[in-house]
């Protein structure tokens, strides 16, 4: 048997990251991850193991795909492959306070000047319907541990 204790909600006791919506584009934000994958050319430069960031400003996503079933994506500059999928955009974010706004998860790689390297992710948009589905989340709490 596990000895446990109910310390309550996890946000609660460790903090965690505001969320936006329906913000414009040319915003600078902060992407996060940990990308393992290698480049389309071969070259592995990451591994995984250590975080990575890059920093830029949003864009309209320029490249699409059919195949992905991408709509209303934002992009921004950033060489970081796979394994960095669902990592943090934070807009507004203070590295002293390690705090910023969720604004963004990455979701599709992309090599826009066709050099067999990856230069450009795409995040979906964070519109009114997302901040439904995290206002109707955030109001359904599963109860005590005990």
């Amino acid at each position: 048997m596990i000895d446990a204790t109910d310390a309550g909600r996890l946000g609660d006791n460790v903090g965690g990251q505001g969320i936006s919506w329906n913000q414009p584009l040319k915003k600078a934000h902060y992407v996060f991850g940990y990308p393992q994958a290698a480049q389309p050319d071969g070259n592995k430069p990451f591994t995984g193991v250590t975080p990575k960031w890059c920093y830029g400003t949003t864009t309209a996503k320029t490249v699409g795909s059919a195949a992905k079933k991408i709509e209303e994506h934002v992009g921004l500059k950033c060489s970081m492959t796979a394994g960095a999928d669902g990592g943090p955009w934070l807009l507004k974010y203070s590295s002293a306070k390690r705090l910023g706004y969720l604004n963004g998860v990455t979701s599709a790689f992309y090599d826009q000047d066709e050099n067999d390297r990856v230069d450009y992710i795409s995040s979906p948009y964070f519109d009114a319907e997302t901040y439904s589905v995290y206002a109707s989340a955030a109001n359904v709490w599963s109860g005590k541990l005990f």
